[in-house]
């Protein structure tokens, strides 16, 4: 999207231009989130056949990591609609990923399923976050509503199926990790394109 001298943006895109230009301005601590899940999600990937504890463990500390970029990156942004649900997806990254910590008797009984409800909340958030790119009508939204989908699909799949095994537990578990770090990748990749185009509007306006 661009605009001449002769083509100024009107009063409602000036409104959202400022909206988003402070949003876009962290779009690096989503591309830190996305690629700590990434991580996450191969490690688990490559490697299924290690203690369930140890990858309890794994998916613990990559949940409190995520939840603290989560918050801090709502924090950043109070002016913005959803920072309120990127606030609470942090601490609820935290409390999740602090009691698999803490219950080890109690993951390893229940591992698939808290996995499952978290992958879940993250999938419906990132949904919520694809319609929210879409609201600026600024390119396509569709690939990033095609990756939440497939979290959620995920997710679905862990809860309704729990009894799979071990190893297809640990590789849909490290799938879904992966997913939504690909999710948050290509989503801090539209709010830096985003935000080289309010950069543009600032030169105009």
């Amino acid at each position: 999207m661009t605009y001449s001298a002769q083509n100024k943006p009107g009063p409602i895109e000036t409104i959202v231009f400022k909206t988003v230009g402070h949003t876009t301005g962290y779009w690096w601590l989503l591309l830190a989130a996305g690629m700590l899940l990434i991580t996450v999600g191969i490690w688990v990937i490559n490697d299924p056949f290690q203690s369930y504890l140890a990858l309890s463990w794994v998916f613990a500390w990559g949940m409190i990591g995520t939840g603290l970029v989560d918050i801090l990156f709502g924090l950043l942004n109070r002016h913005t609609r959803r920072w309120i649900w990127w606030l609470l997806a942090g601490i609820a990254d935290i409390v999740v990923g602090t009691f698999l910590f803490n219950n080890t008797l109690i993951t390893i009984l229940l591992l698939p399923v808290v996995i499952g409800l978290w992958t879940l909340y993250k999938g419906l958030m990132a949904i919520g976050d694809a319609f929210h790119i879409r609201s600026y009508k600024f390119g396509s939204w569709l690939r990033l509503l095609f990756t939440a989908l497939a979290v959620v699909l995920m997710a679905l799949f862990l809860l309704l199926c729990p009894v799979i095994g071990i190893e297809n537990i640990f590789l849909i578990s490290g799938c879904a990790f992966v997913a939504a770090g690909v999710f948050r990748v290509y989503m801090s990749f539209k709010l830096r394109s985003l935000k080289r185009t309010t950069k543009k509007f600032k030169t105009i306006t």
